[in-house]
């Protein structure tokens, strides 16, 4: 048991993410702020959100680029239909999930029953959505939104731990806490998740198991347009407005989180706590540099390198096990 614990992809993320926290903590001043950090977190709910249906989907050996477009497109969708169309906006979020919703079910259904590459289809709908938020909006940025809807930003709870004094903790990382214990839930303690992780292995082996492929694909990628959706209202309250050039590179930096989580690219497994993990250290990573002084793009660089180391150790590993 210690040695599995020890040799476990969870416990060495966790005792990389710890060693990570450590070494800003003593080598970077203010960063062990905990406050500051708690505030900073704000800035990882979108893309933490849409990492958890990523796992899913990357875990059946496929993937979704266009993600970040569709958070643009939901975010237009709701200032246009609040500002423009004179929506409440309480109808004009339900909108605006839903329009995530048909995304994510037209990317599927094109790569599930049409049988063309999730790498081609969401390659092409990211430019679709893309244009789609810049024709509809005219490239204009969409504010005004109401104080009730910004509260999913500016809203906090005081939490105590160990007593007086506390700390505030926003809102919306209950939110992203609540997406991961649902995906946790539906990838380790449902069908769903072994079904996910057996297409990834072997499609074909899966059809003869009796799992419809088709249509377990489908609603995976249906279900990531929902939750692109859910995540562009918290990215659109985090900047107060919408805007059709926001949310790029949200896929790229979704997908480093699955797979420095252990999630191999290639498929096959999935691993929520580890994506949760990977959120973090990455989270964490990007927090300390830029408190250290280095330049953003300086950052993007070792994000990469993390993100080719992790994703040999994950082939690695999956070789040697199965060796």
């Amino acid at each position: 048991m210690i040695r599995r614990l020890v040799t476990s992809r969870e416990a060495i993320l966790f005792a990389l993410l710890a060693a990570l926290f450590l070494g800003f903590a003593v080598f970077v001043d203010g960063f062990a702020n905990v406050s500051s950090l708690l505030q900073r977190s704000r800035y990882w709910v979108a893309t933490g959100m849409i990492a958890v249906p990523m796992t899913f989907i990357i875990a059946t050996a496929g993937i979704d680029l266009s993600v970040g477009s569709m958070v643009a497109l939901c975010g237009v969708v709701l200032g246009l239909l609040y500002r423009d169309a004179g929506w409440p906006i309480a109808a004009a979020v339900v909108g605006a999930v839903l329009t995530g919703l048909a995304a994510g079910a037209f990317n599927g259904g094109v790569s599930s029953y049409l049988r063309v590459p999730p790498l081609v289809v969401t390659l092409a709908t990211m430019a679709l959505f893309r244009g789609l938020a810049m024709g509809l909006s005219k490239a204009r940025s969409l504010g005004g939104l109401p104080d009730g809807f910004l509260w999913l930003r500016n809203g906090n709870a005081w939490v105590l731990v160990g007593g007086d004094p506390g700390f505030y903790v926003p809102v919306s990382v209950f939110a992203l806490a609540a997406v991961f214990a649902v995906g946790w839930v539906v990838m380790r303690r449902t069908w769903v998740g072994r079904f996910a992780e057996c297409i990834g292995e072997n499609p074909v082996a899966a059809a003869f198991a009796a799992i419809n492929v088709r249509r377990l694909t489908f609603a995976l990628y249906a279900a990531c347009g929902l939750v692109c959706g859910i995540a562009a209202l918290f990215h659109t309250a985090l900047y107060y407005a919408a805007k059709a050039d926001t949310a790029r590179g949200m896929e790229l930096e979704a997908i480093a989180c699955v797979v420095v989580g252990g999630t191999r690219i290639s498929g096959g497994s999935g691993t929520i706590a580890g994506t949760l993990l990977g959120l973090l250290i990455i989270g964490i990573l990007r927090y300390g540099l830029e408190m250290a002084g280095v330049k953003s793009q300086h950052v993007v660089i070792v994000v990469g390198f993390l993100l080719i180391a992790t994703a040999v150790f994950n082939e690695w590993m999956a070789t040697r096990k199965g060796e």
